[in-house]
Protein backbone atom coordinates (compact mmCIF):
# COMPACT_ATOMS: atom_id res chain seq x y z
CA UNK A 1 0.00 0.00 0.00
CA UNK A 2 3.15 2.34 0.75
CA UNK A 3 4.44 1.71 -2.32
CA UNK A 4 1.11 2.27 -4.24
CA UNK A 5 0.87 5.43 -2.54
CA UNK A 6 4.04 6.50 -3.18
CA UNK A 7 4.20 5.68 -6.90
CA UNK A 8 0.87 8.06 -6.96
CA UNK A 9 2.66 10.63 -5.36
CA UNK A 10 5.24 10.41 -8.00
CA UNK A 11 2.70 10.58 -10.99
CA UNK A 12 1.01 13.79 -9.30
CA UNK A 13 4.35 15.09 -8.82
CA UNK A 14 4.87 14.63 -12.53
CA UNK A 15 1.96 16.07 -13.93
CA UNK A 16 1.45 18.96 -11.60
CA UNK A 17 5.38 20.26 -12.80
CA UNK A 18 4.59 19.12 -16.58
CA UNK A 19 1.31 21.78 -15.95
CA UNK A 20 3.67 24.31 -14.18
CA UNK A 21 5.66 24.03 -17.32
CA UNK A 22 2.93 24.09 -19.71
CA UNK A 23 1.18 26.69 -17.97
CA UNK A 24 4.90 28.79 -17.77
CA UNK A 25 5.24 28.02 -21.58
CA UNK A 26 1.65 29.74 -22.24
CA UNK A 27 2.54 32.71 -20.70
CA UNK A 28 6.08 33.13 -22.20
CA UNK A 29 3.75 33.12 -25.60
CA UNK A 30 1.36 35.39 -24.14
CA UNK A 31 3.48 37.91 -23.31
CA UNK A 32 5.48 37.52 -26.90
CA UNK A 33 3.90 39.78 -29.86
CA UNK A 34 4.47 39.11 -33.15
CA UNK A 35 5.14 41.88 -35.58
CA UNK A 36 5.06 41.87 -39.64
CA UNK A 37 7.10 44.30 -41.32
CA UNK A 38 4.97 47.65 -42.33
CA UNK A 39 7.81 48.74 -44.24
CA UNK A 40 10.78 47.82 -46.43
CA UNK A 41 14.07 50.53 -46.37
CA UNK A 42 17.35 50.17 -48.28
CA UNK A 43 18.73 51.60 -45.07
CA UNK A 44 17.63 52.13 -41.51
CA UNK A 45 19.75 55.41 -39.77
CA UNK A 46 18.84 55.68 -36.20
CA UNK A 47 19.78 59.28 -34.97
CA UNK A 48 19.28 62.86 -36.43
CA UNK A 49 23.03 64.69 -35.84
CA UNK A 50 24.99 65.09 -38.26
CA UNK A 51 26.98 61.80 -39.20
CA UNK A 52 23.28 60.12 -39.62
CA UNK A 53 21.71 63.09 -42.13
CA UNK A 54 25.19 62.59 -44.00
CA UNK A 55 24.40 59.14 -44.39
CA UNK A 56 21.27 59.15 -45.55
CA UNK A 57 22.28 61.97 -47.96
CA UNK A 58 24.83 60.52 -49.46
CA UNK A 59 22.97 57.08 -50.01
CA UNK A 60 20.00 59.14 -51.13
CA UNK A 61 22.33 60.73 -53.70
CA UNK A 62 23.51 56.98 -54.85
CA UNK A 63 20.03 55.87 -55.17
CA UNK A 64 18.87 54.64 -51.90
CA UNK A 65 16.01 54.21 -49.93
CA UNK A 66 16.58 55.74 -46.49
CA UNK A 67 14.42 55.70 -43.63
CA UNK A 68 15.85 58.00 -40.56
CA UNK A 69 14.38 57.12 -36.56
CA UNK A 70 14.43 59.73 -34.63
CA UNK A 71 12.89 59.58 -30.33
CA UNK A 72 12.63 63.59 -30.17
CA UNK A 73 12.34 65.93 -33.01
CA UNK A 74 14.87 65.93 -36.00
CA UNK A 75 16.50 69.09 -34.81
CA UNK A 76 17.28 68.04 -31.34
CA UNK A 77 20.72 65.76 -31.31
CA UNK A 78 23.88 66.42 -29.51
CA UNK A 79 24.86 68.03 -32.88
CA UNK A 80 23.11 71.05 -32.40
CA UNK A 81 25.07 71.89 -29.52
CA UNK A 82 28.43 71.63 -30.65
CA UNK A 83 29.51 75.20 -30.26
CA UNK A 84 33.28 74.99 -31.27
CA UNK A 85 34.01 73.77 -34.82
CA UNK A 86 35.95 71.42 -36.86
CA UNK A 87 39.80 70.58 -36.28
CA UNK A 88 40.99 71.06 -39.98
CA UNK A 89 44.79 71.34 -40.60
CA UNK A 90 44.42 74.40 -43.20
CA UNK A 91 46.65 76.97 -41.62
CA UNK A 92 50.15 78.15 -43.27
CA UNK A 93 52.61 75.89 -41.25
CA UNK A 94 50.11 73.41 -40.67
CA UNK A 95 49.76 69.73 -41.90
CA UNK A 96 48.29 66.40 -41.66
CA UNK A 97 50.81 65.13 -39.61
CA UNK A 98 51.30 67.72 -36.87
CA UNK A 99 47.22 67.50 -36.54
CA UNK A 100 47.83 63.42 -36.43
CA UNK A 101 50.83 64.18 -33.55
CA UNK A 102 48.56 66.50 -31.59
CA UNK A 103 45.02 63.46 -31.68
CA UNK A 104 48.26 60.83 -30.57
CA UNK A 105 49.42 62.43 -27.96
CA UNK A 106 45.90 63.79 -26.81
CA UNK A 107 44.77 60.01 -26.77
CA UNK A 108 47.36 58.96 -24.72
CA UNK A 109 49.33 56.17 -26.51
CA UNK A 110 45.52 54.50 -27.23
CA UNK A 111 44.53 55.49 -30.65
CA UNK A 112 45.14 53.50 -33.34
CA UNK A 113 47.07 55.57 -35.87
CA UNK A 114 45.90 54.59 -39.22
CA UNK A 115 42.33 55.09 -38.60
CA UNK A 116 43.50 58.36 -37.13
CA UNK A 117 46.05 58.97 -39.99
CA UNK A 118 43.11 58.74 -42.41
CA UNK A 119 40.35 60.70 -40.96
CA UNK A 120 42.83 63.40 -40.98
CA UNK A 121 43.88 62.93 -44.17
CA UNK A 122 40.26 63.24 -45.27
CA UNK A 123 39.32 66.44 -43.77
CA UNK A 124 39.47 68.72 -46.46
CA UNK A 125 37.33 67.06 -48.33
CA UNK A 126 34.74 66.15 -46.16
CA UNK A 127 34.75 70.37 -45.82
CA UNK A 128 34.71 71.05 -49.17
CA UNK A 129 31.49 68.52 -49.24
CA UNK A 130 29.66 70.43 -46.37
CA UNK A 131 31.01 74.24 -48.49
CA UNK A 132 28.83 72.45 -51.48
CA UNK A 133 25.93 71.78 -49.23
CA UNK A 134 25.66 75.14 -49.26
CA UNK A 135 27.30 75.66 -45.25
CA UNK A 136 29.36 78.89 -45.17
CA UNK A 137 32.21 78.83 -42.39
CA UNK A 138 33.28 82.18 -41.05
CA UNK A 139 35.63 83.96 -42.82
CA UNK A 140 38.61 86.50 -41.69
CA UNK A 141 38.31 90.47 -43.05
CA UNK A 142 40.61 88.09 -46.43
CA UNK A 143 37.85 86.40 -47.06
CA UNK A 144 39.66 83.00 -45.51
CA UNK A 145 38.80 80.53 -43.30
CA UNK A 146 38.64 81.98 -39.94
CA UNK A 147 40.70 79.51 -37.51
CA UNK A 148 40.97 79.33 -33.71
CA UNK A 149 43.12 77.43 -31.35
CA UNK A 150 41.75 74.71 -28.81
CA UNK A 151 43.12 72.80 -25.90
CA UNK A 152 46.57 70.32 -26.94
CA UNK A 153 46.60 71.70 -30.64
CA UNK A 154 49.89 73.32 -31.30
CA UNK A 155 48.41 75.21 -34.42
CA UNK A 156 44.80 77.47 -34.34
CA UNK A 157 43.30 74.98 -37.01
CA UNK A 158 39.15 74.59 -35.78
CA UNK A 159 36.99 76.21 -38.28
CA UNK A 160 34.19 77.83 -37.01
CA UNK A 161 30.26 79.06 -38.06
CA UNK A 162 28.42 81.45 -36.57
CA UNK A 163 30.68 82.14 -34.05
CA UNK A 164 30.13 79.44 -31.89
CA UNK A 165 27.11 77.80 -33.59
CA UNK A 166 28.55 75.32 -35.92
CA UNK A 167 26.55 72.53 -34.84
CA UNK A 168 23.49 74.49 -35.23
CA UNK A 169 24.17 75.94 -38.44
CA UNK A 170 25.38 72.33 -39.84
CA UNK A 171 22.66 70.35 -38.89
CA UNK A 172 20.20 72.97 -39.69
CA UNK A 173 21.67 72.54 -43.47
CA UNK A 174 21.70 68.93 -43.45
CA UNK A 175 18.15 68.74 -42.23
CA UNK A 176 16.95 71.36 -44.97
CA UNK A 177 18.93 69.22 -47.51
CA UNK A 178 18.14 66.05 -46.38
CA UNK A 179 13.91 67.15 -46.25
CA UNK A 180 14.25 67.76 -50.04
CA UNK A 181 15.71 64.21 -51.11
CA UNK A 182 12.82 62.07 -52.55
CA UNK A 183 14.67 58.68 -50.85
CA UNK A 184 14.92 60.02 -47.42
CA UNK A 185 11.57 59.53 -44.84
CA UNK A 186 11.97 60.83 -41.30
CA UNK A 187 10.03 58.82 -38.25
CA UNK A 188 10.18 61.91 -35.69
CA UNK A 189 9.07 61.03 -32.04
CA UNK A 190 10.09 57.11 -32.85
CA UNK A 191 12.87 55.07 -31.06
CA UNK A 192 13.94 52.10 -32.32
CA UNK A 193 14.04 49.50 -29.22
CA UNK A 194 15.22 46.12 -30.81
CA UNK A 195 17.47 45.25 -33.84
CA UNK A 196 15.95 41.99 -35.58
CA UNK A 197 17.66 39.89 -37.11
CA UNK A 198 17.17 36.74 -39.56
CA UNK A 199 18.32 33.17 -39.57
CA UNK A 200 22.24 33.41 -40.55
CA UNK A 201 22.60 36.03 -37.82
CA UNK A 202 22.63 39.25 -39.84
CA UNK A 203 20.47 42.31 -39.04
CA UNK A 204 17.98 42.67 -41.24
CA UNK A 205 15.38 45.29 -39.55
CA UNK A 206 14.29 47.37 -36.59
CA UNK A 207 11.53 47.17 -33.75
CA UNK A 208 10.06 50.92 -33.22
CA UNK A 209 8.21 52.62 -30.76
CA UNK A 210 6.88 55.93 -31.45
CA UNK A 211 5.43 58.47 -29.00
CA UNK A 212 2.05 56.60 -27.85
CA UNK A 213 3.20 53.45 -27.22
CA UNK A 214 2.85 51.85 -30.66
CA UNK A 215 5.20 49.19 -31.82
CA UNK A 216 5.98 48.21 -35.12
CA UNK A 217 8.91 46.87 -37.44
CA UNK A 218 10.50 47.92 -40.30
CA UNK A 219 12.90 45.79 -42.84
CA UNK A 220 16.18 46.92 -43.75
CA UNK A 221 18.94 45.92 -46.26
CA UNK A 222 21.58 47.65 -43.98
CA UNK A 223 20.87 49.65 -40.07
CA UNK A 224 23.30 52.57 -39.06
CA UNK A 225 23.49 53.75 -35.71
CA UNK A 226 24.30 57.10 -34.92
CA UNK A 227 22.23 58.25 -32.20
CA UNK A 228 25.05 59.90 -29.86
CA UNK A 229 26.26 59.40 -26.46
CA UNK A 230 25.25 59.09 -23.31
CA UNK A 231 26.00 61.80 -20.95
CA UNK A 232 22.55 61.57 -19.72
CA UNK A 233 23.75 58.95 -17.40
CA UNK A 234 25.42 62.34 -15.18
CA UNK A 235 23.67 64.48 -12.81
CA UNK A 236 26.24 67.22 -14.69
CA UNK A 237 26.34 66.99 -18.60
CA UNK A 238 26.73 69.57 -21.75
CA UNK A 239 24.04 66.51 -23.10
CA UNK A 240 20.38 66.82 -24.18
CA UNK A 241 17.60 65.06 -22.74
CA UNK A 242 17.86 62.44 -25.96
CA UNK A 243 21.89 61.10 -25.24
CA UNK A 244 20.75 58.21 -22.48
CA UNK A 245 22.92 55.68 -25.13
CA UNK A 246 20.02 53.93 -26.26
CA UNK A 247 21.90 52.97 -29.57
CA UNK A 248 24.73 51.22 -27.48
CA UNK A 249 22.39 49.23 -25.45
CA UNK A 250 20.93 48.71 -28.48
CA UNK A 251 24.44 47.29 -30.47
CA UNK A 252 24.65 45.48 -27.21
CA UNK A 253 21.46 43.15 -26.83
CA UNK A 254 22.07 42.31 -30.52
CA UNK A 255 25.62 40.81 -30.00
CA UNK A 256 27.87 43.64 -31.09
CA UNK A 257 31.26 44.53 -29.62
CA UNK A 258 31.42 47.15 -26.67
CA UNK A 259 34.99 48.80 -26.58
CA UNK A 260 36.58 51.26 -24.15
CA UNK A 261 33.16 52.14 -22.62
CA UNK A 262 34.82 53.00 -18.94
CA UNK A 263 36.31 56.47 -21.55
CA UNK A 264 34.24 59.32 -20.64
CA UNK A 265 35.55 62.65 -21.24
CA UNK A 266 34.49 65.53 -18.94
CA UNK A 267 34.61 69.05 -20.71
CA UNK A 268 36.25 71.30 -18.14
CA UNK A 269 34.04 75.00 -18.91
CA UNK A 270 30.42 74.24 -18.39
CA UNK A 271 28.32 77.26 -16.84
CA UNK A 272 25.42 75.13 -14.47
CA UNK A 273 24.14 78.41 -12.62
CA UNK A 274 20.68 79.56 -13.25
CA UNK A 275 19.57 77.47 -15.30
CA UNK A 276 20.88 74.21 -17.23
CA UNK A 277 24.13 73.30 -17.84
CA UNK A 278 25.71 75.11 -20.65
CA UNK A 279 28.99 74.76 -22.42
CA UNK A 280 31.43 77.13 -22.35
CA UNK A 281 33.42 76.18 -25.64
CA UNK A 282 37.12 76.17 -25.58
CA UNK A 283 37.84 78.43 -27.97
CA UNK A 284 37.26 81.25 -25.44
CA UNK A 285 40.29 79.96 -23.63
CA UNK A 286 42.09 79.75 -27.09
CA UNK A 287 41.94 83.25 -27.48
CA UNK A 288 42.65 84.46 -24.16
CA UNK A 289 40.29 83.57 -21.30
CA UNK A 290 41.64 82.67 -17.84
CA UNK A 291 40.94 80.32 -14.85
CA UNK A 292 40.86 81.52 -11.52
CA UNK A 293 39.68 80.21 -8.48
CA UNK A 294 37.34 82.11 -6.44
CA UNK A 295 40.59 84.08 -4.34
CA UNK A 296 40.79 85.20 -7.95
CA UNK A 297 43.82 83.20 -8.61
CA UNK A 298 44.99 82.14 -11.58
CA UNK A 299 46.11 78.28 -11.64
CA UNK A 300 46.07 76.72 -14.78
CA UNK A 301 49.97 76.62 -15.21
CA UNK A 302 51.01 75.09 -11.87
CA UNK A 303 49.00 71.81 -13.36
CA UNK A 304 50.34 72.02 -16.77
CA UNK A 305 52.39 73.86 -18.58
CA UNK A 306 50.16 74.41 -21.62
CA UNK A 307 47.60 76.17 -18.76
CA UNK A 308 44.33 76.76 -19.94
CA UNK A 309 44.67 75.00 -23.05
CA UNK A 310 46.16 71.79 -21.46
CA UNK A 311 44.33 68.71 -22.29
CA UNK A 312 40.57 68.15 -21.28
CA UNK A 313 41.40 65.77 -18.48
CA UNK A 314 44.47 67.15 -16.76
CA UNK A 315 42.27 70.78 -16.72
CA UNK A 316 39.21 68.95 -15.12
CA UNK A 317 41.11 67.66 -12.71
CA UNK A 318 43.14 71.04 -11.85
CA UNK A 319 39.98 72.46 -11.59
CA UNK A 320 38.21 69.84 -9.52
CA UNK A 321 41.09 70.21 -7.19
CA UNK A 322 41.01 74.04 -6.99
CA UNK A 323 37.19 73.87 -5.79
CA UNK A 324 37.96 71.18 -3.25
CA UNK A 325 40.99 73.11 -1.82
CA UNK A 326 38.44 76.12 -0.92
CA UNK A 327 35.53 73.53 0.76
CA UNK A 328 34.33 76.38 2.83
CA UNK A 329 33.27 79.01 0.28
CA UNK A 330 31.17 75.66 -1.00
CA UNK A 331 31.12 77.29 -4.37
CA UNK A 332 31.03 74.48 -6.90
CA UNK A 333 32.96 75.86 -9.32
CA UNK A 334 35.82 78.54 -10.69
CA UNK A 335 35.89 81.21 -13.07
CA UNK A 336 36.59 81.74 -16.58
CA UNK A 337 38.23 85.45 -16.81
CA UNK A 338 37.16 87.44 -20.11
CA UNK A 339 38.36 91.18 -18.68
CA UNK A 340 41.07 91.03 -21.65
CA UNK A 341 38.00 90.79 -24.20
CA UNK A 342 36.93 93.34 -26.09
CA UNK A 343 33.17 93.21 -25.24
CA UNK A 344 31.95 93.84 -28.89
CA UNK A 345 34.22 91.26 -30.49
CA UNK A 346 33.04 88.76 -27.57
CA UNK A 347 29.57 89.43 -28.16
CA UNK A 348 30.39 89.02 -32.12
CA UNK A 349 32.57 85.90 -31.72
CA UNK A 350 30.61 84.19 -28.99
CA UNK A 351 27.40 84.74 -29.38
CA UNK A 352 25.30 81.74 -28.01
CA UNK A 353 28.33 82.28 -24.51
CA UNK A 354 27.44 86.35 -24.48
CA UNK A 355 23.51 85.69 -24.34
CA UNK A 356 23.15 83.18 -22.14
CA UNK A 357 25.59 84.60 -19.64
CA UNK A 358 23.27 88.21 -20.17
CA UNK A 359 19.86 86.03 -19.43
CA UNK A 360 21.29 84.55 -16.27
CA UNK A 361 22.89 87.95 -14.97
CA UNK A 362 26.40 86.40 -15.42
CA UNK A 363 28.83 89.53 -14.55
CA UNK A 364 30.67 88.43 -17.50
CA UNK A 365 33.23 91.22 -17.99
CA UNK A 366 33.57 91.12 -13.99
CA UNK A 367 33.97 88.27 -11.77
CA UNK A 368 33.74 85.91 -15.11
CA UNK A 369 32.07 83.00 -15.82
CA UNK A 370 31.33 80.54 -13.18
CA UNK A 371 32.30 77.38 -14.58
CA UNK A 372 32.52 73.40 -13.47
CA UNK A 373 33.35 69.83 -15.34
CA UNK A 374 30.64 68.31 -16.33
CA UNK A 375 30.48 64.43 -18.36
CA UNK A 376 30.58 65.91 -22.16
CA UNK A 377 31.75 63.21 -24.56
CA UNK A 378 31.99 59.18 -24.92
CA UNK A 379 34.92 58.01 -26.42
CA UNK A 380 34.11 54.30 -26.50
CA UNK A 381 31.19 52.60 -27.75
CA UNK A 382 30.68 50.10 -30.10
CA UNK A 383 33.32 49.05 -31.60
CA UNK A 384 33.71 49.81 -35.55
CA UNK A 385 36.70 49.53 -37.86
CA UNK A 386 37.37 52.97 -39.93
CA UNK A 387 34.13 52.16 -42.32
CA UNK A 388 31.77 51.82 -39.48
CA UNK A 389 31.85 48.31 -39.56
CA UNK A 390 30.39 46.14 -36.46
CA UNK A 391 31.24 42.93 -35.63
CA UNK A 392 27.51 41.93 -36.69
CA UNK A 393 26.74 41.70 -40.50
CA UNK A 394 24.58 44.35 -41.20
CA UNK A 395 25.09 46.63 -38.64
CA UNK A 396 27.29 50.23 -38.71
CA UNK A 397 27.88 52.39 -36.52
CA UNK A 398 29.36 56.13 -36.39
CA UNK A 399 29.66 59.35 -34.68
CA UNK A 400 30.15 59.86 -30.88
CA UNK A 401 28.53 56.53 -30.41
CA UNK A 402 31.43 54.15 -32.34
CA UNK A 403 34.57 53.19 -31.25
CA UNK A 404 36.99 53.31 -34.04
CA UNK A 405 40.15 53.99 -32.00
CA UNK A 406 40.57 57.61 -33.36
CA UNK A 407 40.01 59.08 -29.99
CA UNK A 408 42.46 56.93 -27.85
CA UNK A 409 41.67 57.64 -24.11
CA UNK A 410 40.98 61.34 -24.12
CA UNK A 411 39.54 62.94 -27.95
CA UNK A 412 41.66 65.93 -29.04
CA UNK A 413 38.95 69.49 -29.44
CA UNK A 414 37.16 69.59 -32.29
CA UNK A 415 37.96 65.85 -33.69
CA UNK A 416 34.44 65.05 -32.81
CA UNK A 417 33.30 66.97 -35.76
CA UNK A 418 35.93 66.10 -37.98
CA UNK A 419 34.71 62.39 -37.33
CA UNK A 420 30.97 62.82 -38.02
CA UNK A 421 32.09 64.88 -41.41
CA UNK A 422 34.60 62.18 -42.69
CA UNK A 423 33.62 58.67 -41.83
CA UNK A 424 30.23 58.57 -42.86
CA UNK A 425 31.86 59.71 -46.43
CA UNK A 426 33.66 56.35 -46.07
CA UNK A 427 30.95 54.06 -44.80
CA UNK A 428 28.54 54.87 -47.24
CA UNK A 429 31.19 54.18 -50.12
CA UNK A 430 31.25 50.72 -48.45
CA UNK A 431 28.38 50.12 -48.04
CA UNK A 432 27.45 50.49 -51.69
CA UNK A 433 30.14 47.96 -52.49
CA UNK A 434 28.66 45.05 -50.71
CA UNK A 435 26.14 42.92 -52.55
CA UNK A 436 22.59 43.70 -53.12
CA UNK A 437 19.77 42.35 -50.65
CA UNK A 438 16.58 41.14 -51.92
CA UNK A 439 13.92 43.23 -50.19
CA UNK A 440 10.95 41.24 -51.59
CA UNK A 441 12.25 38.51 -48.85
CA UNK A 442 10.83 40.64 -45.54
CA UNK A 443 7.65 39.37 -45.08
CA UNK A 444 9.00 37.11 -42.25
CA UNK A 445 7.33 37.79 -38.38
CA UNK A 446 9.69 38.71 -35.52
CA UNK A 447 8.57 37.73 -31.98
CA UNK A 448 9.77 39.72 -28.76
CA UNK A 449 8.51 39.60 -25.57
CA UNK A 450 8.32 42.45 -23.15
CA UNK A 451 8.28 43.40 -19.59
CA UNK A 452 4.97 43.54 -18.50
CA UNK A 453 5.42 45.31 -14.76
CA UNK A 454 4.08 48.15 -14.36
CA UNK A 455 6.04 50.78 -13.12
CA UNK A 456 4.90 54.30 -11.36
CA UNK A 457 7.01 57.06 -13.30
CA UNK A 458 7.30 59.07 -10.01
CA UNK A 459 8.99 56.33 -8.52
CA UNK A 460 11.16 56.00 -12.14
CA UNK A 461 11.99 59.73 -11.88
CA UNK A 462 13.24 59.38 -8.23
CA UNK A 463 15.47 56.25 -9.01
CA UNK A 464 17.00 58.02 -12.04
CA UNK A 465 18.04 61.24 -10.41
CA UNK A 466 19.85 58.71 -8.00
CA UNK A 467 21.33 56.58 -10.57
CA UNK A 468 22.60 60.04 -12.32
CA UNK A 469 23.63 61.38 -8.91
CA UNK A 470 25.45 58.53 -8.43
CA UNK A 471 27.24 57.64 -11.58
CA UNK A 472 28.53 61.28 -11.45
CA UNK A 473 29.70 60.30 -7.88
CA UNK A 474 31.29 56.98 -8.55
CA UNK A 475 32.07 56.89 -12.61
CA UNK A 476 33.14 60.85 -12.42
CA UNK A 477 36.87 62.58 -12.99
CA UNK A 478 38.54 60.73 -9.86
CA UNK A 479 37.75 56.88 -9.34
CA UNK A 480 38.05 54.53 -6.67
CA UNK A 481 37.90 50.61 -6.01
CA UNK A 482 35.65 51.24 -2.98
CA UNK A 483 33.76 53.17 -4.76
CA UNK A 484 33.11 51.21 -7.81
CA UNK A 485 32.42 48.19 -5.68
CA UNK A 486 29.70 49.86 -3.73
CA UNK A 487 28.12 51.33 -6.90
CA UNK A 488 28.38 48.06 -8.92
CA UNK A 489 26.52 46.19 -6.16
CA UNK A 490 23.88 48.91 -5.89
CA UNK A 491 23.20 48.57 -9.95
CA UNK A 492 23.24 44.86 -9.84
CA UNK A 493 20.01 44.93 -7.73
CA UNK A 494 18.82 47.64 -9.60
CA UNK A 495 19.01 45.80 -13.12
CA UNK A 496 17.74 42.85 -11.52
CA UNK A 497 14.61 45.04 -10.27
CA UNK A 498 13.70 46.35 -13.23
CA UNK A 499 14.06 43.30 -15.67
CA UNK A 500 16.51 45.33 -17.56
CA UNK A 501 17.23 42.22 -20.13
CA UNK A 502 13.85 42.57 -21.20
CA UNK A 503 11.90 45.55 -23.41
CA UNK A 504 10.24 48.39 -21.78
CA UNK A 505 6.45 48.83 -22.74
CA UNK A 506 7.03 52.49 -23.77
CA UNK A 507 10.29 54.80 -25.03
CA UNK A 508 10.91 55.91 -21.14
CA UNK A 509 10.84 52.89 -19.16
CA UNK A 510 13.54 51.12 -22.04
CA UNK A 511 15.43 54.46 -21.78
CA UNK A 512 15.69 53.80 -17.89
CA UNK A 513 16.50 50.07 -18.49
CA UNK A 514 19.49 51.47 -21.11
CA UNK A 515 20.56 53.95 -18.53
CA UNK A 516 21.17 50.82 -15.65
CA UNK A 517 22.33 48.32 -18.56
CA UNK A 518 24.82 51.52 -19.70
CA UNK A 519 25.91 51.96 -16.40
CA UNK A 520 26.48 48.86 -15.27
CA UNK A 521 29.23 48.11 -17.85
CA UNK A 522 30.97 51.61 -17.07
CA UNK A 523 31.29 50.49 -13.57
CA UNK A 524 32.66 46.86 -14.50
CA UNK A 525 35.06 48.12 -16.79
CA UNK A 526 36.46 51.28 -14.33
CA UNK A 527 36.81 48.59 -11.97
CA UNK A 528 38.75 46.10 -14.20
CA UNK A 529 40.94 48.84 -15.94
CA UNK A 530 43.04 48.71 -12.98
CA UNK A 531 45.82 51.80 -14.03
CA UNK A 532 44.87 55.41 -14.74
CA UNK A 533 44.76 56.18 -18.80
CA UNK A 534 43.75 59.48 -20.46
CA UNK A 535 39.91 60.54 -18.80
CA UNK A 536 39.90 57.44 -17.03
CA UNK A 537 41.78 58.34 -13.73
CA UNK A 538 41.80 55.97 -10.57
CA UNK A 539 42.84 57.63 -7.55
CA UNK A 540 43.86 54.16 -5.96
CA UNK A 541 46.05 53.32 -9.58
CA UNK A 542 47.12 56.45 -10.24
CA UNK A 543 50.10 55.02 -12.63
CA UNK A 544 49.80 54.76 -16.10
CA UNK A 545 49.72 51.24 -17.93
CA UNK A 546 52.86 49.35 -18.74
CA UNK A 547 50.90 48.46 -22.03
CA UNK A 548 47.96 50.36 -23.60
CA UNK A 549 44.85 48.01 -24.24
CA UNK A 550 41.44 48.61 -25.36
CA UNK A 551 38.95 47.31 -23.03
CA UNK A 552 35.85 44.78 -25.20
CA UNK A 553 32.64 43.10 -24.22
CA UNK A 554 29.69 41.91 -25.49
CA UNK A 555 26.51 40.12 -24.53
CA UNK A 556 27.25 36.42 -23.13
CA UNK A 557 31.23 37.40 -23.25
CA UNK A 558 33.97 37.73 -20.81
CA UNK A 559 35.68 41.10 -20.67
CA UNK A 560 38.67 40.95 -23.25
CA UNK A 561 41.69 43.45 -23.24
CA UNK A 562 43.13 44.10 -26.98
CA UNK A 563 46.37 45.40 -27.15
CA UNK A 564 47.05 48.97 -29.14
CA UNK A 565 50.01 47.98 -31.27
CA UNK A 566 49.33 50.62 -34.11
CA UNK A 567 51.89 53.14 -32.21
CA UNK A 568 54.24 55.54 -33.70
CA UNK A 569 57.31 57.46 -32.47
CA UNK A 570 55.51 61.34 -32.59
CA UNK A 571 57.43 63.81 -34.88
CA UNK A 572 57.28 66.80 -36.52
CA UNK A 573 57.16 66.80 -40.18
Amino acid sequence: MDRFFSGRAAVVAFFDKLFNVILHKLWEIEMQIRFKPVEKFDVVIIGSGISGLICAIELSVAGKSVCIFTKEAVTESSSLYAQGGIAIPLSTGDSFERHLQDTLKAGTSLCNVSVAREIIKNSILAYEKLISYGIRFDLTDDAIPHLTKEAAHSFARVCHIGGDASGRFITKALIDKACRESNVSISQGTAVIRLLKNEFGRINGVLACDVTGNKYSVFAGDVIIASGGAGRLFKLTTNPQVSTGDGIALAYSAGAYLQDMEMIQFHPTVMHVNGEPLLITEAIRGEGARLKNIKGEYFATSYHKMGELAPRDVLSRAILSEIEKIEKAKSGFVYLDISSFNKEYFKTRFPTVYQACIEREVDLFGAGIPVAPAAHYLIGGIKTDLYGKTNIPGLWALGEIASNGFHGANRLASNSLLECVVVPHLLVESLLTQKELNLSQAEEMCSVEFDENQYDDNDIENILNELQLRNLNSLGLVRNERLLREHKFWLHNLSEKYYVDKLGQNIKIQEFKNMILLSNLICTLALERRHSLGVHFRQDYPALAESYKHSLIAQNFELTWEEEKSQVTLCYF
